[in-house]
């Protein structure tokens, strides 16, 4: 039985180099530790500093994010300058277009989380619209400098990466599988037949979201690493950013519309897929009514929080999305980043409690509550058992980076085009429309060979 293992960030130093082999560079040892102020330490001078005026501040962050460590450290923060800070949860599966609609609106808030990678630059507009923080003092201290390299474009650096390496894969309730008898499967074949055995045994093979959109997406992100990525190669994947070849001309892409329509045509989804949603995936599973679920790493402090840690340190694990011929590849994201208006009606006030989100004591605050492989030099995390078997796929040689991480051109409105796809079933409808509305953010964007 596994339990949850410190580790430091000399080992997660290794661990992040593989993780942006395709997002950065790998020199991870240049950075001093702890130079940054502790809060601790100030404290006491600051309760007599707090601000005469003190304002409260906006913080937009996706819904399908666990918001309670960026709560405890703002309630740190709050104690120490007398600031507020308001938190605003928009809708997972349409977040970017909402982010998007209040830029357009001048609607700013102070503060925001945004998914990781340069691409979220061209997406908002960067140099128009958002501070810029590579000359911020503050704010590199401690941060990886291959975390660092992979935020820099045009030598301009527009969001500070917060949080630790994440995942996508199959999660799955362990004492499901033990009174199934089954165990993690071989490869893709083996996969199914474990399914049909669970559903023989009387619970629910796998959950699926598809009310709330964006769950299904993750089936594809998954497969993506393990099934297309070794079938176009790193070439394969330039030429999908300069517009030179089309997802419906990759075979293996077309492929995981099929296998997700034969997961239904199989029945080993659960009853009225269209009307699933995260939050009831995550109560069946813990429940232990559901076996399986294609998701993100979020999923994990969530069932924490609903079920207890010891039943995630117990119950619940990781595999990734199976091959023809082996375990397949574990998928792995770089941390997602924060990012602050220019005009938004707090700006400096943001920008301080960013460097206030970075001081070493209120990133061991963050891990206490949120553990993860970390990005920061000096900070130690525990690691729940699913990150430590990703931890074993990223020492083996066995990881990739999401493939929106390392396409410019983003995959608009596929959520939309999945939950049709469930509805219908057309393969070439949905690969033609998932194809069409990325040549179009493309062009959008303006984006060479589009």
């Amino acid at each position: 039985m596994k339990h949850m293992k410190a580790v430091s960030t000399a080992v997660a130093v290794g661990l992040l180099s593989a993780s942006l082999a395709a997002c950065g560079s790998s020199n991870n040892g240049s950075n001093s530790s702890g130079s940054s102020a502790s809060p601790s330490a100030s404290a006491g001078a600051s309760e007599s500093a707090k601000n005469s005026n003190p304002v409260t501040l906006t913080f937009v962050i996706s819904n399908t994010e666990d918001t309670t460590a960026f709560t405890k450290v703002f309630e740190a923060y709050e104690k120490q300058s007398g600031n507020k800070v308001e938190l605003q949860a928009l809708p997972g599966g349409d977040y970017d277009n909402l982010i998007k609609t209040r830029f357009s609106t001048g609607d700013f808030p102070d503060l925001f989380l945004m998914q990781p990678g340069t691409k979220q630059y061209v997406k908002l507009r960067a140099a128009e619209t958002l501070h810029e923080w590579s000359g911020e003092s503050g704010i590199w201290d401690n941060v990886f400098d291959s975390i660092k390299q992979a935020q820099v474009e045009n030598d301009k650096i527009f969001g500070v990466p917060y949080g630790s390496t994440g995942m996508m894969g199959v999660f799955y309730n362990k004492e499901v599988f033990k009174q199934a008898g089954v165990d993690v499967p071989k490869n893709y074949a083996d996969l199914i037949e474990i399914a049909k055995k669970i559903k023989a045994a009387g619970f629910t093979p796998f959950y699926e979201g598809v009310k709330d959109a964006w769950p299904p997406q993750v089936f594809y992100y998954t497969g993506w690493v393990t099934q297309v990525d070794p079938a176009i190669g790193d070439e394969g994947v330039a030429k999908l950013n300069r517009n030179e070849l089309k997802f419906a001309d990759i075979p293996e892409l077309k492929d995981l519309f099929a296998k997700q329509k034969e997961l239904k045509e199989l029945d080993l989804y659960q009853k009225n897929v269209m009307a699933g949603t995260y939050d009831e995936m995550q109560n069946e599973m813990g429940d232990g009514k559901v076996a399986m679920a294609f998701m993100l790493d979020g999923i994990v402090s969530q069932l924490e929080q609903k079920f207890g840690k010891d039943w995630v340190n117990n119950n619940l694990g990781f595999f990734p999305f199976p091959s023809a011929t082996d375990q397949g590849t574990a998928m792995i994201t770089p941390p997602n980043q924060l990012m602050v208006p220019e005009k938004a009606k707090n700006r400096d006030a943001a920008i301080e409690l960013v460097k206030f989100m970075l001081q070493p004591d209120n990133v061991n605050l963050f891990y206490a509550n949120k553990p993860g492989i970390p990005i920061f030099e000096g900070a130690t995390s525990e690691l729940y058992p699913v990150q430590q078997d990703v931890k074993a796929y990223i020492d083996a040689g066995k990881s990739r980076v999401n493939i929106q991480n390392r396409l410019t051109a983003s995959f608009v409105d596929f959520s939309k085009t999945l939950q049709n796809f469930f509805l219908k079933g057309d393969i070439d409808e949905a690969i033609g429309e998932f194809s069409a509305n990325y040549q179009k953010d493309g062009k959008a964007k303006l984006l060479e060979g589009f």
